[in-house]
């Protein structure tokens, strides 16, 4: 397990992105609602604050793992009495399933 992406939600992309451009370095994707930037193999990605519709992602500030497959790892940690969130599903970037943290934060694990 890799940590593969770190996601950031915010009412300012802009700001919040030329604050990474500085400490990080250019983005390797911009646009009005999001930026994406390289950390040495880890994203960083800035993303704008939505009102999720039902059945849509939260937009929360999270963490991403990869994992080779996404299946086993899931039921390896469900073992583990860890806070399901959302079970394995297929997205547009790969499949992907979430978790929930004592703290409130998601935990994403995905494979592409």
């Amino acid at each position: 397990m890799e940590l593969r992406e770190v996601a950031i939600f915010t009412d300012d992309v802009q700001t919040t992105a030329r604050f990474y451009e500085r400490a990080v370095g250019e983005p390797v994707f911009a646009e009005e609602s999001k930026a994406l930037f390289d950390v040495e193999g880890v994203e960083v990605l800035v993303h704008e604050t939505y009102d999720p519709s039902d059945g849509d992602l939260p937009c929360e500030d999270h963490y991403t793992f990869e994992v080779e497959d996404v299946d086993e790892a899931f039921a390896r940690l469900s073992e583990k009495d860890l806070s399901v969130y959302r079970e394995p599903a297929d997205y547009d970037w790969g499949r992907s399933a979430y978790f929930r943290a004592p703290d409130g934060r998601i935990v994403e694990i995905t494979s592409a």
